[in-house]
């Protein structure tokens, strides 16, 4: 199959469809470029994310695994500046054109891509080892985005979901450790099913003074915001949200691979106490959990109750 075949034929009837639908794409997938008119008042903020296969997942991965995944950690970027999913542009290495195992990657990207309004708008395809890549874009309003450098000493830190679950996976997603088919189920969802928090990341915008999202670990990502705010933090390891299942598997290990662990795609953010009651309504309005796990502080960093590794998740 042809390179425009390939894209037009399989992706077209799923995250290609309701392009033609909306104002803001004057021209999708078709042309040399893609034409987007932004909407009055808003911004375009976009972010990138790469997997390679062996690095990022296993070699004989379920595509529509992957196609899920793969939308869900870059849009998780987006929700965490407080912006709205629009389009995004897919970059697609692989070792053949294999029209199966795209149909099932697009179905897996249109899995999450249609219910948030993400529509593919443009890529490339090329021949090689099998890797990833996705531009993913949103609108934020001009003055509302929100940024890691925020963050005011006194506010406190939250996080949403639950974390060290996915980290807890990774050995049973490769297959290096084999557990019961209720336990595998649980955790592979976790790993591969992450839910990026997009409604709850537009809802807070207006509360929040800083923001990310966790994708190498609490420990790691939380100095992110540290070292952009130019301010500390306190963090208490005995409040941190971690499952029941998690720690019933691994009870020694639980607040390591929560604190270090990474690929949650959960929301770290701060925001003054004042702000504590319009969190609350927020996330149990959305049926989110949500939980404070610290204080930003003057300078430093410390994890109380916790004495172990806290350098997270390393690409190198």
């Amino acid at each position: 199959m042809k390179e425009f075949e390939l894209i037009q034929n399989i992706f077209q009837a799923s995250v290609m469809a309701n392009t033609q639908e909306r104002g803001d794409i004057l021209l999708g997938i078709g042309d040399d470029c893609a034409q987007i008119q932004v909407p009055q008042g808003q911004s375009l903020v976009f972010s990138m994310d790469t997997l390679v296969e062996g690095r990022h997942f296993p070699f004989d991965a379920d595509p529509v695994d992957i196609g899920y995944r793969a939308v869900a950690t870059c849009v998780s970027d987006l929700a965490a500046m407080g912006a709205k999913p629009a389009f995004f542009t897919l970059g697609l290495t692989i070792p053949e054109s294999d029209p199966q195992w795209l149909a099932g990657l697009a179905q897996g990207m249109a899995e999450l891509a249609e219910p948030i309004g993400l529509a593919l708008v443009g890529g490339d395809t090329t021949k090689g080892p099998l890797t990833i890549t996705l531009q993913v874009h949103g609108y934020v309003e001009s003055d509302m985005a929100v940024l890691r450098s925020g963050a005011k000493i006194g506010d406190d830190i939250y996080v949403t979901g639950l974390l060290g679950d996915a980290a807890a996976a990774v050995p049973i997603v490769t297959g290096e450790l084999q557990v019961s088919s209720e336990r595998f189920d649980y955790f592979y969802d976790r790993y591969w099913r992450p839910k990026p928090r997009v409604i709850l990341g537009m809802a807070l915008k207006r509360v929040v003074h800083s923001m990310m999202d966790i994708s190498d670990g609490l420990a790691q990502d939380v100095q992110h915001i540290l070292k952009a705010s130019g301010v500390g933090a306190n963090l208490d390891a005995s409040s941190l949200p971690i499952s029941s299942e998690l720690m019933k598997w691994q009870p020694e290990s639980a607040v390591t691979l929560a604190l270090t662990g990474g690929d949650d795609y959960e929301l770290c953010f701060t925001a003054s106490k004042e702000q504590a009651a319009e969190i609350a309504l927020i996330t149990q309005t959305l049926s989110l959990s949500c939980t404070k796990v610290g204080e930003i502080v003057e300078e430093g960093f410390c994890i109380q109750g916790y004495n172990g590794d806290m350098s997270g998740w390393q690409h190198f």
